[in-house]
């Protein structure tokens, strides 16, 4: 004989009897969680009272605490002493404890539960220890001793409660009349049928995301004109969701001992017609840092339809809670709080969850292939998020949550869901490597720039106008402004990636020849109009032409060495032969640099001016080509590198 038909046997004539006890002790369950509530938050309110006070109308009312005097409590609780509390009410609120205790364990005993002579011993002895709030005064150590929710050897109420309302789920489940969907059920009527199917059917499209997680059990019971479905959603006491279905409206009540689970709870409903009551910290001096949150959401349902439309959603977010905590932290290795919880939220919305992500090792599954990826490239203590980006990391991320849902989903092994995200990791390093050779492309242009607006001035019979060659001076410093920002920019990239190193060199070098073409073009602005027509000489201006040409092959340098990941030889083959151009317009910068001092020399001049200028805006040009050919160099070593991987 199955224990169900055990149970019932042993009930006799109090069968009929049972499923209206075990609402009504699913009520007194209700009731008791926001009396502990509401003493906890008259607590926190009396040691802060100039914070405004958290109302509690909504989950009163949803509770069956119909007295408004217990707003009262938490409105005007004052600390008078240390060590006492006035909280007007109190006494009135600690005498339902004991009556919602005895609800709770009525069906129990009436069941026959095997736990039922322990939990009545239990509720004897806290019964008899309960303070009675005399003078409507309460000391902060008796809220914690009925609050604290951690098993640390001592009994509390609170843990009283988590146990009866367990054992009450259990018997709610072995006594049930029937199953309807997954859910055990009683009492219930075609209406109400209909509403646990429809939630029925939102749990069961997306508990295959629990893969093989234990929780999602579902009872129901109606009693008079209220349907109560519960969920225990998973293994922690504290980690409880009520449903009541009245005429017109569904309200959830929730129960956590996250706060930040709790949140993201509720953000799940955002656009869906819920009314959340607040959510205030329960945590201070002279109370448990063990508690529980709690809080009540109502739906107003318009008809059937959108009733049943709302329990739909609500079944098929039940889900993403389990195991929420353990996700967040494991993600936590890798980004901050708060992009972990937008993951997470990610992963709901697009029905993936986070599950799979944890069954097949959570942070660990991330620490492997950046292990095996990224050992190399990744300097010692930094977190992936300042690795690869924060977007570019979160985006990562999603992946994962996804692929591993989908993976496990379809069947495909552990091995091949590793491989794909090990794949995903090492196109995204290169993509960052990649983003060092983008910004160095933007600055070669504008060194380029500057190079060949230099050239136009000194190709121009007497280097141009006075005007011009201000113009010009004026220029350069614009031009090596911005790519000063652009080195920074690289810089802070490359600083994410050990393999950059082979980098850096290339974005310093190429810093210091746009810092050499501006000290030329100051230089030039400089220039008096009387000493013009000396500078000028086909030396200068041929030597102007390779620093231009030097930019521009470097540029294409650069260029092809982005799309070296892609395995393209080609490309490989086109870096080098720019890197080559660079290094073969450097010697012929050498020789254009002597023949502008031999074009200075060889005509008299009164004026020490038109050396010492004329030396040192060709030594600016031709240095520029001699850092742009350590630049091309420091490229080539990462090209040869990149081909022999």
């Amino acid at each position: 004989m199955t224990a169900k038909l055990e149970i019932v046997e042993r009930l006799g004539e109090h069968a009929v009897l049972l499923p209206g006890l075990i609402a009504k002790g699913l009520a007194a369950n209700d009731r008791l969680k926001l009396r502990l509530s509401l003493l906890q938050e008259a607590a926190m309110q009396a040691r802060a009272p100039s914070i405004a006070p958290r109302r509690f109308e909504e989950e009163r009312r949803s509770a069956g605490l119909d007295d408004p005097a217990f707003d009262r409590l938490v409105a005007d609780a004052r600390a008078i002493e240390p060590g006492r509390i006035h909280l007007p009410g109190v006494s009135a609120l600690l005498a339902g404890v004991a009556g919602d205790l005895e609800a709770m364990l009525e069906p129990l005993s009436a069941g026959g539960s095997g736990t039922a002579d322990e939990l009545a011993a239990r509720l004897a002895r806290l019964v008899a220890d309960l303070p009675d709030g005399g003078d409507d005064m309460l000391a902060p150590a008796a809220i914690e001793a009925l609050a604290a929710a951690s098993r640390d050897g001592r009994d509390t109420v609170h843990l009283l409660v988590m146990d009866l309302h367990k054992a009450l789920n259990r018997l709610a489940a072995e006594t049930a009349a029937e199953e309807l969907d997954g859910a055990r059920v009683h009492g219930l009527d075609d209406e109400s049928r209909g509403a646990v199917r429809a939630f029925m059917r939102g749990l069961n499209r997306t508990k295959p995301l629990a893969f093989g997680h234990p929780g999602l059990d579902t009872t129901a019971v109606k009693a008079g004109e209220r349907l109560t479905i519960q969920n225990d959603i998973g293994t922690t006491d504290a980690h409880v969701l009520v449903v009541h279905v009245d005429p017109g409206s569904v309200t959830v009540t929730y129960t956590d001992i996250h706060r930040q689970r709790a949140k993201f709870f509720m953000s799940l409903f955002e656009g869906r017609g819920v009314t959340w009551s607040p959510m205030a910290e329960q945590r201070g001096d002279g109370l448990s840092e063990d508690v529980f949150y709690l809080m009540t959401g109502r739906h107003g349902a318009a008809d059937a339809v959108d009733r049943d439309t709302f329990l739909e959603f609500l079944g098929s977010r039940i889900v993403f809670l389990i195991d929420w905590n353990k996700a967040r932290k494991a993600l936590q290795a890798f980004v901050g709080r708060a992009v972990a919880i937008d993951l997470l939220t990610y992963g709901a919305r697009e029905d993936f969850g986070h599950r799979a992500f944890l069954e097949l090792g959570g942070g660990s599954l991330i620490h492997e292939a950046v292990h095996r990826i990224a050992a190399g490239r990744i300097p010692y203590g930094v977190r992936l998020d300042s690795a690869l980006g924060e977007e570019a990391c979160a985006e990562f991320l999603r992946n994962v949550l996804r692929d591993t849902a989908q993976g496990l989903s379809a069947g495909r092994t552990s091995r091949l869901i590793r491989d794909e995200i090990q794949a995903d990791l090492s196109r995204r390093f290169e993509t960052a490597e990649g983003a060092v050779l983008t910004v160095l492309v933007r600055h070669l242009g504008l060194t380029r720039m500057l190079a060949s607006s230099i050239a136009d001035v000194v190709a121009a019979p007497g280097l141009g106008t006075a005007g011009e060659r201000r113009d010009l001076a004026l220029r350069g410093k614009r031009l090596e402004e911005k790519a000063d920002g652009l080195t920074v920019a690289a810089r802070e990239v490359a600083s994410r990636l050990r393999e950059a190193d082979a980098l850096r060199p290339v974005i310093d070098q190429i810093e210091d020849a746009t810092d050499c073409l501006e000290d030329g073009a100051f230089l030039i602005g400089l220039v008096p109009p009387d000493l013009a027509a000396a500078l000028a000489s086909p030396a200068l201006a041929r030597l102007a032409d390779i620093v231009t040409d030097s930019c521009g092959q470097m540029v294409r340098a650069v260029e092809a060495a982005t799309r070296l990941p892609q395995g393209q030889r080609a490309d490989a083959l086109a870096a080098l032969q720019a890197i080559d151009a660079v290094a073969m317009a450097e010697r012929a910068a050498d020789v254009a640099e002597r023949e502008c001092y031999a074009s200075l020399v060889s005509v008299p001049s009164g004026d020490a001016r038109v050396l010492l200028l004329g030396r040192d805006v060709a030594r600016a040009l031709e240095t520029a080509t001699d850092q742009l050919l350590h630049a091309a160099l420091a490229l080539r070593d990462r090209v040869l590198e990149e081909l022999s991987a």
